[in-house]
């Protein structure tokens, strides 16, 4: 809080300007390929080798992520789906509530899409949340630990469209720009940990 109790100013950059600055990191041939499968086309934001990887400015959409998952999967690619949270947490939309070791719980409250019970890597898709802004430039060259990975999700009433809050827990890896880069280029996340 600032003075006489108002809210500190929060700016990130554009939707687009993310968008790019983080395509930005892999060459023009690896930006906005169309995948079809089955009659249908869906854009990855980065295609490199077998993952395709999307990108989200705030947390999920009803159905939008499943359907796209699903798409990308069918069509024989690991999904990456990176949703800047920035502007949730500092909303409180989305908040830290613990952290132990390399683990962090979250508690996402009025959540738009209902998980269900997820966890790491199901079916072929991971889950990253940016969660501090990516400073200027290009991705290879920040070493801001601003990511964290989805290992598991559970929303509180499987049967609701729209469940009243979804609990997280995520670990740090990948969590530097350069290391997601290097996993989706094929390097094992087990490298990344101390």
């Amino acid at each position: 809080m600032g003075l006489f109790g108002k809210k500190k100013a929060f700016t990130q950059s554009s939707h687009d300007d993310w968008h790019n600055q983080w395509q930005s990191a892999f060459p023009p041939e690896c930006r906005d390929v169309p995948v079809t499968h089955d009659g249908k086309t869906f854009v990855a934001y980065v295609l490199v080798g077998h993952t395709a990887m999307m990108l989200q400015d705030g947390l999920l959409m009803q159905a939008t992520f499943f359907d796209v998952c699903e798409h990308f999967q069918r069509a024989g690619y690991h999904v990456v789906w990176l949703m800047r949270c920035t502007q949730d947490i500092h909303n409180g939309y989305l908040k830290q509530k613990l952290t132990q070791g390399d683990r962090t719980n979250w508690l996402w409250k009025s959540p738009t899409t209902n998980f269900g019970r997820w966890s790491s890597d199901q079916k072929h898709a991971s889950i990253i949340l940016q969660i501090k802004e990516l400073p200027d430039g290009n991705p290879k060259d920040c070493t801001d630990k601003i990511l964290q990975r989805v290992v598991w999700a559970e929303s509180d009433d499987p049967e609701q469209m729209v469940p009243s809050r979804t609990t997280f827990v995520t670990v740090n890896v990948p969590d530097t720009p350069p290391e997601l880069i290097r996993w989706l280029n094929g390097e094992s996340l087990s490298r990344f940990q101390d």
